[in-house]
């Protein structure tokens, strides 16, 4: 986009510093991200949690980080194929995921016409309504719409004593143009799982979840968790073995 749009000239490292730099300065400095547009996606993962059996899995929805496409049509074939209409439980997908998702689908021409479904069981709720049990945006629902200032994942995380993201120690593509692409797909993972995770503490803090529903889906999720491969996910294991104290 940098090259095409803005006509930057230059290897991938290149554009994109220049694009960062250009848009710290249109905003005097309060971000260094691209307008949602601009954004490439690379790999997109999802925290699949199962009431009825208590799995937990998880999973890389495309196929190679620089097959944009395969990404989009991962997620649309997940959500609309694979779970049949699963709720769909984000961090700021309203204002961030969602939007990109679908302004890089439309470039690519991924179709998508399941995920916007209004008739029959979905006329009343779909994905496409704010306040939709189908698409739960967890930032947006705990700040109460923007009641109050909407905080990160994790700072969240954090208070509440997850391990907080690992595996990625700059800019994902950073990482990305160094070849690390396992790494961003893990911090990908542990993004979504942290996600679910705070999403069940909340359930049974409004009384949605019981005690021990929540103590099985947790050991699912640790389960899930010390089954993936990098040495990351030790501690992320380990930290959900008594996780959280309160549950014990």
């Amino acid at each position: 986009m940098g090259r095409r749009l803005l006509g930057i000239a230059g290897d991938d490292a290149t554009v994109i510093s220049d694009m960062v730099a250009r848009r710290l300065a249109e905003t005097d400095g309060g971000s260094r991200y691209p307008q949602l547009p601009f954004h490439r996606v690379v790999t997109v993962c999802a925290t699949i949690l199962d009431p009825a059996t208590s799995s937990v899995e998880l999973r890389a929805l495309g196929g190679d980080v620089f097959d944009e496409r395969s990404q989009l049509a991962g997620f649309f074939r997940l959500i609309t194929d694979e779970l049949d209409q699963p709720r769909l439980i984000s961090w700021n997908g309203n204002g961030f995921d969602l939007p990109v998702i679908r302004y890089r689908s439309m470039l690519h021409g991924v179709s998508a016409p399941g995920f916007y479904r209004t008739d029959g069981r979905w006329e009343l709720d779909n994905y496409q309504k704010r306040h939709s049990d189908m698409h739960v945006d967890v930032m947006d629902v705990l700040s109460g719409y923007g009641a109050s200032s909407r905080i990160g994942l994790g700072t969240l995380g954090k208070m509440l004593g997850l391990t907080g993201k690992s595996f990625i120690d700059g800019e994902v593509y950073e990482h990305i143009l160094r070849g690390e692409t396992e790494r961003v797909v893990a911090y990908c993972k542990l993004d979504t799982l942290e996600t679910l995770l705070i999403f069940l503490v909340w359930q049974f803090h409004r009384g949605a979840v019981s005690p021990d529903a929540l103590r099985a889906w947790l050991r699912a999720a640790h389960t899930a968790a010390a089954a993936e491969p990098l040495d990351g996910w030790r501690d992320v294991a380990a930290n959900l073995s008594s996780w959280p104290p309160w549950l014990r």
